[in-house]
């Protein structure tokens, strides 16, 4: 049995933490405090810290005192054990909040079912070894690049505007292809993380850095936000995991502002499944019942559901039959995104090429004509909308092609495009207000 006295503090953090930015957000990746051997089956899913491990984290915690600005957390025991040891010794008044990237089953693990057949038939080292260096997905998994980018986008969407250590406690598994995907270079078992060891990011202008014991590596920021196919589809996977499940029948489309989450690193609230079918549009309610979404009322032209922490809206309407003509009725370019599921556990992708413009130019573009121009004040509201939360440029000629339409028509087709945003808009940004400056000019 070991004593508290056999454990200390990573070197190479209390080392990192003397020389990060003092200035910005700091998000530290880190695996959780001393735990003993993991036993077999459905035991190690709760297996605690040891005394030895919450004195190590109380400990830390007191060395990170006011620096510690926000803590999440795996939902796995020795993981909550670990934040709140980390609390108390920071003697910081924070709420500890749990995300199931961080594990259960982690940012690397789509559907833990089918995960689990790898350990099974290739065992821990080998899935490991597969994590750290791979570009493709075993059965049940994510691509590993494409998994560490996302993950580190939401430690520092997390982390906000405010200077600090976010802190997010995790497992080695996590710690340990994450850093060696940031860095560019496989890690070896000489460098795998100990207890309490984490690698530390931060943004500077349009540029991420990495620090993980001796190692500093920058690179572009836009790396993390790709409109690239393997991106969007592995962001799909994940949202479909979670939600349909990757082994529905259905052939459908997730398409629209879900997306715009590869930007903002925040989860997604809305997911709208598009399907070509009335029987595939079937298949998904069914699906949706029986993993117990909850259904919700008030969408004029869809079906919604709530299910884990997402709004998943069926239009009543199905069709059309290819991905391409759906997003060729969308109108913001961010939107115009999308990928297919085929049934058969075969997903594809579709990206407009102004989407892509458009995160480059960080504007918000118009798919012009405007398809559902009846609609056109509804898309001014979402265009100011889409800039705030992106960050985004609202350009006055895109806003003026929507107002040019909206004066060209007569009197009766103004109220009834007003009505139409009344029904289909939260209000603000004000729309209203200046449609009744220009009625008056009229």
């Amino acid at each position: 049995m070991t004593k508290i006295s056999d454990w200390q503090i990573p070197p190479s953090v209390t080392h990192n933490l003397e020389h990060i930015p003092q200035d910005r957000p700091i998000a530290l990746l880190i695996r959780h405090s001393v735990r003993d051997a993991l036993p077999e089956g459905a035991a190690a899913y709760s297996l605690p810290i040891t005394e030895a491990g919450y004195a190590l984290a109380h400990q830390l915690g007191t060395l990170l005192g006011d620096k510690l600005r926000s803590l999440h957390t795996s939902p796995l025991t020795r993981c909550t054990q670990t934040a709140e040891a980390m609390k108390a010794g920071a003697k910081k008044a924070i709420p500890i909040l749990q995300n199931r990237l961080l594990g259960d089953p982690g940012v690397f693990v789509l559907d833990g079912k089918f995960a689990w057949t790898n350990w099974e038939s290739i065992g821990h080292k080998k899935v490991m070894e597969h994590l750290l260096s791979a570009s493709t997905a075993l059965p049940g998994m994510a691509r590993p690049t494409e998994a560490a980018r996302y993950l580190v986008r939401q430690l520092l969407a997390l982390g906000g505007n405010t200077p600090g250590i976010h802190t997010f406690v995790t497992h080695d598994s996590i710690v340990a292809p994450t850093v060696s995907h940031m860095l560019q270079a496989p890690l070896s078992m000489g460098n795998w993380p100990w207890f309490l060891e984490g690698a530390f990011f931060w943004q500077d202008g349009n540029q991420v850095h990495t620090v993980y014991r001796s190692f500093h590596e920058s690179s572009d920021a836009d790396r993390l936000c790709q409109f690239s196919k393997n991106d969007v589809i592995e962001f799909a996977k994940r949202e479909i995991a979670a939600t349909i499940g990757l082994d529905s029948p259905a052939r459908f489309f997730l398409a629209g502002g879900a997306f715009k989450s590869l930007i903002t690193g925040k989860n997604p609230r809305d997911l709208d499944l598009w399907a070509p079918s009335i029987q595939d549009r079937q298949l998904l309610v069914q699906t949706l019942h029986k993993r117990g979404a909850k259904s919700l009322s008030g969408r004029p032209f869809a079906d919604a559901f709530e299910l884990a922490d997402r709004i998943i809206e069926l239009p009543h309407k199905v069709g059309p039959e290819s991905l391409d003509e759906r997003l060729a009725l969308f109108d913001i370019s961010v939107s115009a995104i999308g990928v297919e599921h085929h049934g058969n556990e075969t997903w594809s992708a579709l990206i407009h090429p102004l989407a892509v413009k458009s995160l480059k130019q960080r504007e918000v573009l118009l798919l012009k004509p405007l398809v559902n121009w009846k609609y056109g004040l509804t898309t001014l509201e979402r265009m100011r909308r889409y800039a705030v939360e992106l960050s985004f440029s609202s350009q006055a000629e895109e806003e003026s092609a929507v107002w040019q339409i909206f004066d060209s028509q007569s009197e009766e087709w103004q109220t009834g495009m007003i009505e139409r945003y009344k029904r289909t808009c939260l209000g603000g940004f004000n729309v209203l207000q200046e449609i009744k400056k220009r009625q008056k000019r009229m």
